[in-house]
């Protein structure tokens, strides 16, 4: 018998990317990484009704396979990254949401990463061979990917200019 322990999903689906509109957007290079983002005024950032009402649907239906109780979606925050050549994200999580995505809205190819939460012990047992440390997802454009904020990922160097939206949201759960 095999069991899977602390397995934790993610989530993709296609979403029509030109539909998610946001306004006021005030872009600087941040992170360490200095990567070109709405990131740090996301606050700011103002996604109209019909953009905001498909993206939670998008959502919603991705998440309702995991989800069997009814739930309400919070959008916490949502910022733009652009990709340059070069460009990168370090390792990082979104603490203070529960998931969080993003859209793939112009990439030649998804440079996410997802690091295993045991990727020090994997490593310094030297079972790296036997268990992932990483998963590279393989998204394209118009694709969303939900994950739990807790999982720790980050974004390869570009190989091509790219843009992504992200954000944060939470989720109420009517356990009836």
């Amino acid at each position: 018998m095999k069991i899977n322990l602390f397995s934790i999903p993610i989530f993709i689906g296609n979403i029509d990317a030109e539909k998610i509109i946001l306004e006021n957007e005030s872009f600087s290079k941040v992170w360490l990484s200095k990567t070109n983002s709405s990131f740090w005024n996301c606050n700011d950032n103002k996604i109209n009704p019909e953009s905001f009402q498909y993206l939670m649907e998008t959502i919603s239906q991705l998440l309702r396979e995991e989800i069997k109780s009814p739930f309400e979606i919070q959008l916490k925050n949502i910022w733009t990254n652009k990709y340059e050549v070069n460009s990168y994200q370090e390792e990082h999580l979104h603490a203070g949401s529960k998931f969080s995505f993003v859209i793939y809205k112009n990439v030649k190819e998804s440079k996410t990463v997802f690091l295993s939460a045991y990727s020090d012990l994997i490593i310094a047992y030297e079972m790296d061979n036997l268990f992932p440390v990483n998963y590279k997802i393989q998204c394209r454009s118009n694709q969303i990917c939900v994950f739990p904020s807790f999982m720790k990922h980050m974004v390869l160097k570009q190989e091509f200019p790219g843009e992504t939206i992200s954000g944060n949201i939470h989720i109420n759960i009517n356990h009836g």
